[in-house]
Parts: C-alpha cells; structure tokens; sequence
C-alpha cells in the first residue's frame, strides 16, 4: 500500500488531525499491542471530561457519514497501516464496532471505491 508523509503530526489542527494521531498512537503496527487497548478501555469509559477522546469520537463520527472533505485519500491507511481490510470504510467500521460496540455505527451516504 503506498503511504504519503504524515502531514498530521506537523499540523494537528489539519482536517481529521486528532484522528488521524490516535491512528499513529494507539493503532500504527509498531505501538499496537503496547497501547491499543488503551484506546479501547479510554473509548468504553466514555469519561465526559476526556475532551481530547470526545474530539475524536467526534472526527470518527464525520468519516463514518463519508464527511472527508480536506483528508487526504491515503491519511487513514496511512496513519493507522492497517493491511486487513480494502478500504478505509471496512476499516472505520470495524474500528467502531471494536471501541463502540454498544452503538450502532453511523452510517454513510457516500460510497467509497476500492
């Protein structure tokens, strides 16, 4: 899969930049297993205090509804360098289900080409 630079960790105010580095901290091949269950147990507490969590449930929200506008097409692959699913909708959904399993993922009204 091609990556592009990883413009997000220069500017974190760019679209979908916290997202994106949650991907780069919790999720990237090279931190998975030390930190992703972090991730997991911070999305399940759901703590109203956790701004920085509610920010990036907020992003995730956005790119599940096809709302992209400004994210580079290779961002997610490329900050999260997932190799199990094709496309980064396959990716997002299940990313939800894992951390949001109580709730129903929002749903796109755009489709995304392989």
């Amino acid at each position: 899969m091609p990556l592009i630079e990883r413009y997000w960790l220069k500017d974190r105010s760019v679209p979908f930049g916290r997202f994106l580095n949650f991907m780069e901290i919790y999720y990237h091949p090279e931190i998975y297993y030390d930190n992703y269950e972090s991730l997991v147990a911070r999305a399940k507490l759901g703590d109203p205090a956790d701004a920085s969590m509610a920010a990036f449930k907020e992003e995730f929200t956005r790119l599940l509804k096809g709302d992209r506008e400004g994210l580079h097409p290779l961002a997610i692959a490329t900050a999260a360098e997932y190799d199990d699913w094709k496309t980064d909708t396959e990716f997002l959904e299940w990313l939800w289900s894992d951390l949001y399993p109580s709730e129903p993922a929002p749903t796109s009204t755009v489709t995304e080409s392989d």
